[in-house]
């Protein structure tokens, strides 16, 4: 036990050392640095790839970000005379990294709605299109050209945006649950569990440049979905209280022509990894060109998970031992008044904290954490990542300890005061080693938990591995085989996880055989 604790002593000095809080607010990071979000998970607008080029901007991490979208802010980049900077978050976590001043702006393929426009600001429109439905070629509806034609289809959108709420004017239609990005959607229609999938014109195009069997209706004049240009226009987005900035944006929108705007979606639309990287129709051929060519991006999150959930969890320990202690510590009557009030205090405050981050989401805290107090705490989004998995397994931990000491018979607690140990003696010294021990199955299965729950810190823009996969299927519109590939990354991670654990548990639950020597003492 005492090895045990040296070791968890040095991790934390060299994870203090390794891993520092960092000040990375837009606006503190560099005044001459221009920061974007984006999804880098949605083409032809944006998406992810491996191999740097003319068009394309680093990320963090690993991988490089190129697009429509890309384009669009590297030009307006130039105009401001900065530095462009491109931050690689989720969908969900885009408006609030905005308002928090994490980034400049969004450049997302993002609608100018009357909702979103109560939080944020946005520019004139940076791209117009139309709305289409996704369909199966050799289906009657390829040859629909009005919205009557899909009544009592079950038409599919995407989650949160107006290509969602425009399906409920198709009459008597069914309206399939919506989906966060397109390449479950496409899988969905792939799988003939919908009929048809909404999407503007350049994403339909793209996917439909990497998936033959898929086509795209136009519908005829009045007789598509009733909508104005403002609804089917994508705009920029900036804080309210940022106006010098969405005036200078506006200024490099007005040179560009309806041409120009048309030039560089046909470009971006060419460039797209899928168009240009054939994918075999057997998933697990296609799964192994996946790993081969993605394989930077898969590492570079398997690093990334895996330092969160370790640290995470051994932190998230420690927290747990202390929290634990404290909550087993039973208050008596021969507790002086000072004693008892001491006792029922810090009983409420760590049941407060147990009940807290137990009892809502690990991707809620991240959020109300990271862009809540950005303002107060500035620190980089993989610092705070490990913060958050780390108090969320704390409260986990403290009920996992106190089972544990809990379980220890009190015979050892009475033989340790009868020999003039105090209370925190033995509780250090006696009841902690045996409690850790009885609960090293807890612990190690909250380790093996971690590695997969740190997949919801990518609203943060923590990139780990499952937000890098999410990255390659929008790439390439390849939703199958990229999740084969991840899941079996997963197992690889937690199987040898588990097999360790047990094997160290098995080892502290070995008893030693006691040998005498021939005067009677142990040898």
């Amino acid at each position: 036990m005492k090895k045990l604790l040296k070791i968890f002593t040095a991790f934390i000095l060299v994870f203090s050392i390794l891993v520092p809080v960092n000040t990375v607010k837009a606006e503190e990071e560099d005044d001459n640095t221009f920061v974007v979000g984006m999804e880098c998970n949605y083409a032809p607008f944006n998406w992810t790839q491996v191999n740097e080029t003319d068009t394309t901007v680093p990320l963090e991490g690993s991988g490089y970000a190129d697009g429509y979208d890309v384009t669009i802010a590297r030009a307006i980049a130039k105009h401001l005379g900065k530095e462009l900077v491109i931050k690689k978050m989720s969908w969900d976590g885009l408006e609030p990294a905005l308002q928090a001043g994490v980034i400049d702006a969004i450049i997302a393929g993002m609608t100018d709605t009357a909702d979103r426009r109560q939080r944020v600001d946005f520019t004139q429109t940076y791209y117009e299109s139309q709305m289409v439905l996704i369909v199966r070629k050799g289906d009657q509806l390829e040859d629909a050209k009005s919205l009557k034609d899909f009544s009592n289809k079950k038409v599919l959108g995407q989650l949160n945006t107006l290509y969602d709420t425009v399906i409920d004017q198709i009459p008597n239609v069914k309206h399939a649950t919506a989906l966060e990005d397109y390449p479950a959607m496409v899988m969905q229609l792939n799988n003939e569990l919908v009929d048809a999938v909404t999407a503007e014109l350049p994403v339909a195009a793209g996917i439909i440049a990497t998936n033959p069997d898929l086509t795209y209706v136009e519908f005829d004049e009045g007789k598509g979905f009733d909508v104005d240009l403002t609804d089917t226009s994508v705009s920029i987005a900036v804080n309210k209280d940022n106006p010098e900035l969405k005036d200078a944006i506006n200024e490099y929108l007005d040179t560009l022509s309806d041409e120009d705007k048309k030039e560089m979606m046909d470009e971006a639309i060419e460039r797209i990894p899928a168009t240009i990287t054939s994918l075999s129709s057997n998933i697990f051929v296609a799964a192994k060109q996946i790993f081969e060519v993605y394989s930077p991006l898969f590492f570079s999150g398997i690093g990334s998970t895996l330092t969160l959930a370790f640290g995470g969890t051994i932190l998230g320990l420690l927290i747990g031992l202390i929290i634990g202690a404290i909550r087993a510590i039973k208050v008596e009557e021969r507790d002086s008044l000072v004693s008892k009030t001491i006792k029922r205090i810090a009983w409420i405050i760590t049941t407060l904290y147990i009940e807290i981050f137990r009892g809502t989401p690990m991707m809620v805290q991240g959020a109300f954490i990271y862009y809540g107090l950005k303002n107060i705490v500035h620190w980089d989004p993989f610092t705070a990542g490990i913060f958050v998995i780390t108090i969320n397994t704390g409260a986990y931990m403290a009920e996992i300890v106190r089972s544990g000491i809990q379980s220890v018979d009190k015979g050892q607690s009475e033989a340790a005061r009868s020999i003039g140990m105090n209370n925190i003696q033995t509780m250090i010294y006696i009841i902690l080693p045996q409690a850790i021990k009885n609960s090293f199955p807890s612990i190690g299965n909250e380790f093996v938990i971690n590695i997969k729950d740190s997949s919801v810190l990518n609203v943060i823009a923590v990139t780990e591995l499952f937000y890098q996969a999410k990255s390659v299927a929008g790439s390439l519109y390849a939703f199958v085989p990229t999740y084969f590939v991840v899941a079996l990354i997963y197992l690889c991670l937690t199987f040898p996880t588990t097999r360790i654990l047990n094997y160290i548990e098995n080892r502290m639950n070995r008893k030693k055989a006691i040998s005498f020597d021939a005067e009677g003492s142990v040898k």
